[in-house]
This record gives C-alpha cells, sequence and structure tokens, in this order.
C-alpha cells in the first residue's frame, strides 16, 4: 500500500489549505469579536454601570460570593485608567495598595457609585406619583 505524505485522513492537499485557511478565518474573528467587547466594557459608562450592577448585588448577597466579580471590575477599572485616566473612570488618583477583598470592593466599586450619585444627585421621576400605587408599572 502506497501513503500520500500530502494527504492527511484523504484529503487532498489543496483541502487542507482550504480548512486551514477558513479556521484561521474563524479564528481571528472570534479574536476581533472578543478584543472589541473588552473595549466597549472598559469605557467609562460602561464601567459605571457595571458598578452600579455589582454595589447593588452586595446589599443581597455576602462580598466573598461576590470576589471574582470584584476582581473582573477592577481589571476593567485598571484598563479604563490606562485608557482614560482616573478621574474620567472614577477612580482615585492613587492606585490601591491592599489585596483584601474588603478594600477592593471599597476602591473600585463603593467608593465611586457613591461619589457618582453625589455628583449626578438623585433623579425622582414625579410622573407617576398621582397614580395608585397597587397597579405595577409595565
Amino acid at each position: 500500500m502506497v501513503t500520500n505524505r500530502n494527504s492527511v485522513s484523504g484529503l487532498p492537499a489543496a483541502a487542507r489549505r482550504l480548512l486551514s485557511l477558513a479556521a484561521a478565518a474563524a479564528l481571528a474573528l472570534t479574536v476581533a469579536a472578543s478584543s472589541r467587547a473588552e473595549s466597549a466594557d472598559v469605557q467609562p459608562e460602561a464601567l459605571s454601570k457595571q458598578r452600579a450592577a455589582l454595589y447593588l448585588q452586595a446589599t443581597r448577597a455576602p462580598l466573598a460570593n461576590l470576589e471574582s466579580d470584584v476582581n473582573k471590575l477592577a481589571v476593567l477599572s485598571e484598563t479604563c485608567r490606562i485608557k482614560y485616566g482616573s478621574q474620567a473612570c472614577g477612580l482615585p488618583e492613587k492606585p490601591l495598595e491592599s489585596d483584601k477583598l474588603e478594600e477592593r470592593y471599597a476602591y473600585y466599586v463603593k467608593q465611586p457609585v457613591e461619589a457618582h450619585s453625589k455628583v449626578q444627585g438623585v433623579k425622582i421621576d414625579r410622573r407617576n406619583w398621582g397614580k395608585s400605587s397597587t397597579t405595577a408599572p409595565r
């Protein structure tokens, strides 16, 4: 039996090249899509929304259960600091020097959310004040 070194699993060399090109293109598209998603996550507005959501979660769950979310937000916050600066990202100029979870939460989540709420103020929507409180808004 004669084996052809140019074929793998019975595929001719041209088919292998075509499959390799298709796989490389798929990989390139996947990497490009994930990098665009990550760059959107580090924009100050998106970071602010993520902080507010995490701040709210921390009122209902133990902080230890949110450690991975706090760590992810810390990485995104530092990336935001590099791209846009500390002030734009709601972070103090001085970097955090602690590795304690409570201090990371305070630095990356609690302090920026509370500072943002002081600057923005509380917004009250008075449009629904006249309606009965028994009906749920839709």
